[in-house]
């Protein structure tokens, strides 16, 4: 399961040292999860060591311009990117936001603008959570739960279970399962049917009561549980 945080991992790229240790202060009693660099160099360190959802970058940087680290970190689309710079000209904007960035901010700044920019930038790129999903896979005969726990299941239960789970909450006749398990119809009387249900439906159920095969009386099976995948 992929587990977000409430708060985005920050990089402040900025070369006047006082300057980039009053952010970092700012930001980190801000409650973000805050790093600082003094050039592109050090950011690049700092993000192979560990991913930022956000970075805020001066223009006037050695050896690469914030605009030239812009441009080459917008690839990375979940990356957000606020300009903080003095250059307040209109044509500085224009090639920040045509390098990437997601906001242009002029300096000097009240710390409540750039908190409130950062928070609503998060927003943005944030990560969706991905629930864990239940698996069944066939060719090792087992389903998985979403915290990993896994059930072994016979070659027939797999069969079962695939033509169930086809169309959730459908009822399937004992002939379709039949049918599905590749056996003769006629050679499968109805008791022999509802033992192999009721043999699954109870290792199922004593895996995880959510796993439910429900019985309709005198027309078939079938599938009430979660989905699978």
């Amino acid at each position: 399961m992929l587990v977000t945080r409430s708060k985005p991992q920050v990089i402040v790229v900025e070369d006047n040292v006082d300057l980039l240790d009053d952010l970092v202060f700012q930001l980190d009693e801000a409650g973000f999860l805050v790093r600082g660099a003094t050039d592109g160099i050090k950011m690049d360190s700092m993000l192979k060591m560990k991913e930022a959802n956000i970075v805020v970058l001066d223009v006037n940087l050695p050896f690469e311009s914030g605009f030239q680290i812009a441009q080459r970190l917008r690839s990375n689309v979940m990356l957000g990117i606020i300009m903080l710079t003095a250059r307040s000209e209109l044509d500085d904007k224009l090639r920040g936001f045509e390098n990437g960035a997601d906001v242009y901010l002029i300096k000097p700044i009240d710390r409540r603008e750039l908190i409130g920019c950062i928070n609503s930038l998060w927003r943005r790129v944030k990560p969706i959570p991905q629930e864990a999903c239940w698996q069944l896979d066939s060719s090792m005969r087992t389903l998985t739960a979403p915290n990993g726990k896994k059930l072994s299941l016979t070659s027939q239960d797999i069969k079962i279970i695939q033509l169930l789970h086809v169309r959730p909450s459908e009822i399937f006749s004992r002939k379709q399962i039949v049918q599905a398990l590749g056996i003769e119809y006629i050679s499968a009387p109805d008791a022999r049917i509802n033992m192999m249900i009721s043999r699954l439906r109870q290792k199922l159920l004593n895996f995880d009561a959510s796993l439910a095969i429900q019985t309709w009386r005198n027309e078939g099976y079938s599938y009430v549980g979660p989905e699978l995948n």
